[in-house]
């Protein structure tokens, strides 16, 4: 959680699970990126200091949903 949300938090006298809620603090914004550029990408997040997580991958499927 960012300092300024738990700054609101405290302010606000928020409840933990409500904050979650309410601002939306799951994962936040994703990139897709296509394999073949990853390398770069990482190149460019880690110049920049930028924090990031692959959270997973595209692959081709029977095009059926469970």
């Amino acid at each position: 959680m960012l300092p300024i949300f738990e700054h609101l938090r405290t302010l606000g006298q928020v409840s933990q699970e409500e904050m979650m809620r309410t601002f939306n603090m799951g994962i936040g914004l994703i990139a897709v990126i296509p394999a073949a550029k990853f390398a770069r990408a990482k190149t460019i997040l880690d110049r920049a200091e930028e924090k990031f997580h692959v959270v997973g991958r595209i692959v081709k499927g029977d095009r059926h949903v469970q």
